[in-house]
């Protein structure tokens, strides 16, 4: 049920944003592009063991990313970018949101969170104070963008989807990912 709220908050966010605010005469000018994404992560990843309830076990994994980006125009140096995506390798599906900052007409950098639905048989949420666990976490990410041509650009991003907490002993899951941009 859960995945099906957030393909239909997609949709909806998506099709309410299509024609941006524009200040051209031109009626029904489309200031948003698409494009097809697809990721090489490297994932440090902190959980517990199947057979203890207590110890924790730390594991690099690599997972391969695949998703779609909607970029939206707000201005000559702001773009507003949504995403949506899921991996195999460590599951999880994902949405976010970025804010854009061009540095120039192909390359830009990128700051934005989102909710990250976590899959993967490692990832066994405890709940707190006898409250019901849940696998849906949310996170930060940061990332550079160059566009080599109109069509084909070239990605890395850091994902900060639950942070390490040294003292309390809970799972942690961050890592880079470097990946190719299709328009």
């Amino acid at each position: 049920m859960k995945k099906h709220f957030i393909i239909l908050l997609v949709f909806v966010l998506t099709g309410a944003n299509v024609y941006s605010q524009s200040i051209d005469s031109e009626p029904k000018k489309i200031n948003s592009s698409s494009s097809i994404f697809v990721e090489y992560a490297l994932l440090e990843v902190e959980f517990l063991k199947k057979d203890s309830d207590e110890e924790m076990k730390n594991k690099n994994i690599n997972s391969a990313i695949f998703g779609l980006s909607q970029h939206f125009i707000l201005s000559k140096k702001f773009d507003g970018i949504a995403s949506v995506g899921f991996s195999e390798g460590f599951e999880y599906n994902y949405i976010t949101t970025n804010l854009g900052f061009k540095l120039s007409d192909n390359f830009n950098l990128s700051l934005g969170g989102g909710a990250y639905q976590i899959n993967d048989d490692k990832w066994v949420p405890i709940g707190l104070d006898g409250n019901e666990p849940s696998n849906i976490e949310f996170g930060m990410n940061f990332g550079i963008n160059l566009m080599l041509n109109d069509d084909l650009g070239i990605s890395m991003k850091y994902n900060l989807i639950e942070p390490k907490e040294e003292d309390s002993g809970s799972m942690s899951l961050n890592g880079l990912s470097f990946g190719l941009v299709l328009r």
